[in-house]
């Protein structure tokens, strides 16, 4: 996100404090920058293979609950506007605290989840 902030407008306060920090986690070495700007250089190539296998990419949709199957596979996304998005896959992306309000109740006690607490 740094990337787009005005170096006039950046104390090198918020770089020092985020490199120190990497720097004293185990495997801060293995830090990397993208070589240009992360829409561009990741999320576009990431798009761009799911679609190559056939798959959609919906962006700027906000999830409003993930319906589930009998045996608690997904069933389909019902977004905020009424749409309902069905696949044989999904991915989303969103923040933690959000993937902790959509998560459905069936899937609060599968261990993965619960790493969210």
């Amino acid at each position: 996100a740094l990337n787009f902030i005005n170096p006039d407008e950046l104390s090198m306060q918020c770089i020092l404090i985020a490199l120190n920090r990497f720097l004293q986690e185990k495997h801060g070495s293995k830090m990397a920058f993208l070589d240009g700007n992360p829409p561009e250089r990741l999320c576009k190539p990431i798009a761009d293979h799911i679609e190559s296998l056939g798959g959609q990419v919906i962006l700027n949709s906000r999830i409003q609950k993930i319906e589930l199957n009998a045996d608690k596979s997904v069933k389909h996304f019902v977004l905020t506007n009424g749409n309902i998005i069905t696949g044989d896959a999904y991915v989303f992306a969103t923040p933690v605290d959000i993937l902790k309000l959509l998560l459905p109740e069936d899937w609060k006690e599968i261990s993965y989840f619960k790493k969210l607490e």
